[in-house]
């Protein structure tokens, strides 16, 4: 209990931010929804005229962008997938990886807890601490595109993009533990996850269209969990959604059982 407490307090100022950053960002894109759509036609004209890569490449699509969440899932939602991302990142090898920069984690060791429950502790704090960025995007993009957007549009869609930003940053915080267990270092961790985060996404929306780079979107968790047609179909892909958090759960249980074997040396 003493490590989730400080775990807690060591990483609150971080997430205090992380929220501040992600409601101002909700409320800006909610409040200037109705402002864009009602100048759509402007907007879609000049699209029209771009070239079909290039569109897909930003994560356009004319025929979704005339509704009320299209500027959201479009380009709104770039920027969160990239936010969220890069939190899961940076709290995962703060957690784990830090302790090795720190030289703290032969003082851990010490202490008479088994390396399970120090592991378990870790990832209660570090689930939980993504469970409450995901809620506050979820409850203030509810709120805002209620308060703001005067035109009919769907809460199935905006529930969806949560989950998606969820499942974003679990799977990402899910690679920074097994690679901070690996490297013992928190920037090559950053270094190495933040790569894998903007090779995923990039590969998968700049190859839109392209067939012999199928391969690469495939293996983006991103090409599952698709904006776009989550808006045309009024759906959510929660099948995709649930599977890549199993693999998310298996990479952390890997995690766990190299921590209890691995040699600790500083």
């Amino acid at each position: 209990m003493n490590l989730i407490k400080k775990e807690f307090k060591y990483n609150l100022k971080n997430l205090l931010i992380w929220i501040t950053v992600i409601v101002l960002f909700n409320l800006m894109f909610s409040s200037i929804t109705d402002l864009v759509n009602n100048q759509n036609s402007l907007v879609l004209s000049f699209l029209e005229k771009m070239p079909e890569t290039f569109l897909k490449a930003f994560n356009l699509d004319l025929n979704t962008l005339s509704r009320p969440e299209g500027l959201f899932g479009s380009e709104g939602m770039t920027f969160m997938f990239i936010f969220f991302g890069i939190f899961g990142i940076t709290l995962a090898s703060k957690i784990f990886a830090g302790e090795f920069d720190n030289k703290t984690i032969e003082y851990l060791l010490i202490k008479p807890f088994s390396r399970k429950k120090i592991f378990s502790e870790k990832v209660f704090v570090l689930s939980i601490n993504t469970f409450l960025l995901f809620a506050f995007f979820l409850l203030t993009i509810l709120l805002f595109f209620k308060l703001f957007v005067s035109e009919n549009y769907s809460n199935i869609v905006l529930v969806s993009f949560s989950l998606y930003l969820f499942v974003t940053e679990f799977f990402f915080a899910s690679l920074s533990i097994l690679i901070s267990l690996i490297t013992k270092n928190k920037k090559l961790t950053n270094s190495i996850v933040m790569g894998i985060l903007f090779f995923m996404y990039f590969g998968y929306s700049v190859t839109q269209g392209v067939k012999n780079a199928e391969i690469i979107r495939k293996i983006s968790i991103f090409n599952y969990m698709s904006t776009i047609d989550t808006i045309k179909n009024l759906n959510g892909f929660y099948l995709n959604s649930f599977l890549i958090l199993v693999i998310s759960i298996t990479v952390i249980f890997i995690s766990m059982k190299l921590f209890e074997k691995q040699n600790i040396l500083l």
